[in-house]
């Protein structure tokens, strides 16, 4: 699943149209909404990460981990313009490579992306904290993706 996880972090790095908005935060939330989504439509993630709701919202470290141990990551540290700092994520130029996922993984990562490649990074923070799994839990807490789909739907059941 590691390798499956890897090729979800290319894909993004890859397709993402804004590679200048992919920091570590905006990559991993895009995974994070692409698990949300895959555990809503096929109950189960697309990743075998383990979710916790830290105060920036859903996190795992282990992308940025992946992403060091990879050659064909860059991680680049910058400032944000209120002084801040972030870590980008790209390929390398060195990267040739051709990303290998099922064409139902790149579907959900697709359905992401486009659903957040116009949103500025409040509006995408915005997006990610209205998710029921957020909404839904306390702060510092796991976040099991799979169950909290299994309520959603059962939730947007009886509103019908």
């Amino acid at each position: 699943m590691k390798d499956k996880t890897l090729n979800i972090l290319k894909y993004i790095l890859q397709e993402y149209p804004h590679k200048s908005e992919l920091s570590a935060s905006r990559v991993t939330k895009i995974i994070y909404l692409s698990d949300w989504k895959s555990s809503i439509d096929n109950e189960i993630q697309l990743t075998d990460s383990k979710w916790y709701f830290n105060h920036y919202g859903p996190y795992v470290e282990d992308f940025i981990d992946i992403a060091k141990n990879d050659s064909d990551i860059e991680i680049i540290n910058e400032k944000t313009i209120f002084g801040g700092r972030k870590r980008l994520l790209k390929l390398s130029k060195s990267y040739k490579g051709k990303v290998q996922l099922d064409e139902r993984d790149k579907s959900l990562v697709n359905f992401v992306i486009n659903a957040t490649k116009s949103k500025n990074y409040e509006d995408f923070i915005k997006l990610v904290y209205s998710t029921y799994p957020v909404i839904t839990n306390d702060k510092y807490s796991e976040l099991d993706l799979v169950r909290l789909a299994e309520e959603y739907k059962k939730i947007l059941e009886k509103e019908k």
